[in-house]
């Protein structure tokens, strides 16, 4: 009888820790979900023409990984009426640079992929469709080179006849493969600030010209998460995300916020001690709320405009958040934050300091502060105390 006892304990057991396993799971692929969406938008949204490049070469595997994004793109009835010339022969680069008048970079280069279109694999009833299809390749390849950190950009060939021609005549093609484009390719010389192209005035709702429909939905609200738990975003990406976050501190008295790209997350001064980093230089409006105050926040926005306005306006000419229309909030601690925001992370002052250039070494680049008329940075470690999100 004991054994029948203990039996049915190991059963139930193993059914309780089965069922805990698939819920585990089942949670694990929602923020995996959450995750990879956040990544796939940013990366497409940080995408930027780059014309000048390191003087090193891409690596085959990274051509092939180019390729195979490429080739996953859509075509009309599943044609894939497209051929790509991989280029990185130094004359024949040469070549398509005095080829196309756009596509000069190419000179300086060390790969580009022009992509063609094969009219004998084109859809018979819609023959021009390989147009479409090879456009789609095209940014597949774009969007591919900015999340393998390359740099690219889209040089346009057809329907050009002159410069058909000229690249055709580069490349040796046969009559049915017609160059589209050249993908010009390479690691980037420098950064580039992605441009914001969102504009409400391209968008119609259900006819031209149709106005947004009313939403009856209530405006979403934050709520409390584990940032142990429930960050999913990256930390070294996290403060150089499009546009940046905000740093806002002060009371109700008053209080000001600022765009800032720097910072760091992590632990300090004991296991589960989550703590912020923010940088703030010295002349900065903000940075006199952060000196006074034990409390400040960090925020991110979708609206680009709210941190552009915050990162190029001083709060000392009057009250930003009024002028942009934000609503400010307080925290039980009565920390400031904007209910606009998506996310906010509210932080206790820990420790803070100034940069020494004096014990600035040689990664630190010194000729940064040359001519900065705000000052050096100063630096707030703070310990997380609450952080909520919008869902």
């Amino acid at each position: 009888m004991r054994f029948q006892h203990l039996s049915a304990v190991v059963l139930l057991l193993a059914f309780i820790l089965a069922s805990g396993l698939q819920q585990a799971s089942a949670q694990n692929q929602r923020q995996n979900a959450i995750g990879m969406e956040e990544i796939v938008l940013d990366n497409i949204l940080a995408r930027t023409s780059i014309r000048s490049y390191q003087d090193r070469p891409v690596e085959q595997d990274k051509i092939e990984k180019l390729l195979r994004a490429g080739m996953a793109a859509p075509s009309a009835v599943d044609k894939r009426p497209w051929h790509f010339i991989v280029v990185t022969d130094k004359q024949v680069l040469q070549g398509l640079a005095q080829a196309n008048p756009n596509a000069g970079m190419a000179a300086r280069a060390p790969l580009a992929i022009v992509v063609c279109g094969d009219k004998t694999k084109a859809l018979t009833r819609v023959p021009d469709y390989w147009v479409q299809d090879v456009a789609a390749a095209t940014e597949n390849i774009l969007i591919a080179a900015q999340g393998m950190g390359l740099g690219a950009v889209w040089t346009g060939t057809y329907p050009v006849t002159e410069r058909v021609e000229k690249v055709a005549a580069v490349l040796n093609l046969p009559d049915h493969i017609v160059p589209f484009c050249t993908i010009v390719i390479g690691y980037p010389e420098k950064p580039q600030a992605p441009k914001d192209k969102w504009d409400e005035n391209n968008i119609s709702y259900n006819t031209y010209g149709g106005a947004k429909p009313a939403m009856d939905e209530p405006a979403p609200q934050f709520r409390e998460f584990n940032v142990n738990e429930d960050f999913l975003l990256n930390p070294f990406n996290y403060f150089t995300q499009p546009g940046g976050l905000l740093v806002c501190a002060g009371d109700r008295t008053g209080s000001n916020a600022m765009t800032i790209g720097w910072g760091a997350l992590g632990t300090l001064w004991g296991h589960k001690t989550n703590t912020v980093t923010v940088y703030v230089a010295q002349a900065r409006y903000t940075r006199e709320f952060m000196e006074r105050c034990d409390y400040f926040t960090i925020m991110t926005f979708k609206d680009q405009n709210v941190l552009r306005y915050m990162g190029t306006k001083s709060g000392r000419d009057g009250d930003k958040a009024a002028a942009l229309g934000l609503h400010v909030a307080y925290t039980e601690n009565g920390t400031p934050y904007y209910e606009e925001a998506e996310c906010v992370i509210e932080c206790k002052k820990m420790y803070s300091g100034t940069f020494d250039p004096a014990k600035f070494k040689d990664e630190v680049p010194r000729d940064f502060y040359d001519g900065f008329a705000a000052g050096y940075h100063s630096f707030y470690i703070g310990k997380v105390v609450k952080a909520y999100k919008k869902d």
